[in-house]
């Protein structure tokens, strides 16, 4: 069975320590133990985890306020996996675990769990670079800069917009929008709209774009067969947790799967119609694989995102200019990655299977921090 992992126990600590279960009150420490850069779900967890282990720490947040990120997102948002798998550590999401929370609701829990679990996060504190210092790392915010014996770097998968090359053939005179910039029909013209991209995101909003507007939906060759999200009355996750599918290394996972997919019926219906992928553009038209031209009259762009690693200390990136980690324990001592696509499962940039991660990243730190090796709770999002 599920259950609710909040411990709450008292931790022997020296007296002399900083309580870390209470919220940094003077701005930005000049000196802490543990710097998390960013209050997303991943920076959430791994903060709980730290809480709970008695490491002090900060979470640095570019937002305004815990959730912002979700906050940007399309009206109609919903997650793909049902509340029953949407919960981070200590604190099941609200509500019928069969649900499928909206973005408002994702907010809402975000906010509430770091209230509820007094998470130290500083909000409007964006990390403009992160520099090895000494035997440390040198963070630099707007406000100031701060020394961290460790830090955390629980950005997310999606930070900057994606948007192919081929766009620039485009006419200017063709509305565009990426899926980060769309929110909900009323702000697309009448007409012919391309969904360029059919994965979860293009294609809930070509499934919402097809009650008012004339939709064409570009489809890649390789996209994996879609998923219903009930199989005989169980979530779809429920059967992947059961069948081990949610625990594979990342060495042996197939393509994301399209969950809850409506694409099919209303294709059927007339509503949709789909193209093969999209291979360039010329003007105000589309260059489709296969010879087809598409005259479009907004095109959004569902071709995900790309992660901006420049911030960082060019001793923690690869050739690539990728993060040299193994399972989020960064090459670099005393650094540390959460919510990477894959980084360890195919949950881990899941907000109900970031947890595992976390308290995988949190028990290396207490480890390296006391010598001593964390309590492991059950992992979140197990099946009940």
């Amino acid at each position: 069975m599920r259950t609710d992992q909040r411990t709450d126990q008292p931790t022997d600590r020296p007296t002399d320590q900083p309580d870390p279960k209470r919220r940094p009150t003077g701005g930005l420490p000049a000196t802490v133990p543990v710097a998390v850069v960013g209050a997303g779900q991943s920076g959430l967890a791994v903060g709980y985890h730290l809480r709970q282990a008695g490491v002090p720490c900060v979470l640095l947040d570019a937002g305004s306020e815990v959730g912002e990120t979700w906050q940007r997102r399309w009206d109609s948002l919903t997650l793909f996996t049902s509340a029953q798998f949407s919960g981070l550590p200590g604190l099941p999401f609200p509500g019928h675990g069969a649900h499928y929370p909206g973005k408002d609701e994702v907010v809402a829990y975000l906010r509430d769990y770091a209230e509820r679990f007094e998470l130290p996060v500083l909000t409007d504190h964006p990390v403009l670079s992160l520099r090895r210092d000494g035997d440390g790392y040198l963070l630099s915010t707007p406000h100031g800069d701060c020394r961290a014996d460790r830090v955390v770097i629980a950005t997310g998968a999606f930070g900057t917009p994606r948007i192919p090359d081929l766009a620039a053939g485009l006419s200017p005179d063709v509305p565009t929008l990426h899926t980060s910039e769309y929110r909900g029909p009323a702000q697309v013209a009448q007409g012919t709209v391309v969904v360029v991209g059919d994965g979860n995101s293009g294609r809930q909003i070509a499934g919402e774009l097809a009650r008012t507007h004339e939709v064409v939906l570009s489809c890649s060759e390789a996209v994996s067969p879609p998923l219903p999200q009930t199989v005989v009355g169980r979530d779809m996750f429920w059967w992947m947790s059961v069948l081990g599918v949610m625990s594979l290394p990342v060495n042996m996972q197939a393509p994301d799967p399209v969950v809850g997919d409506r694409v099919p019926e209303l294709v059927a219906e007339g509503r949709i119609r789909t193209v093969g992928r999209v291979t360039g553009a010329e003007g105000a038209e589309l260059l489709v694989a296969g010879g087809e031209r598409v005259k479009p009259s907004t095109v959004i762009w569902a071709t995900g995102f790309r992660t901006d690693w420049s911030w960082l200390d060019p001793e923690m990136l690869d050739e690539a200019g990728e993060p040299r980690q193994t399972e989020g324990i960064g090459a670099v001592p005393g650094s540390y990655y959460l919510g990477l696509y894959r980084m360890r499962t195919r949950g881990s940039a899941l907000i109900g299977f970031v947890g595992r991660d976390a308290e995988h990243v949190a028990a290396a730190i207490t480890t390296a921090a006391h010598g001593t090796t964390a309590a492991s709770p059950a992992a979140e999002g197990e099946p009940s």
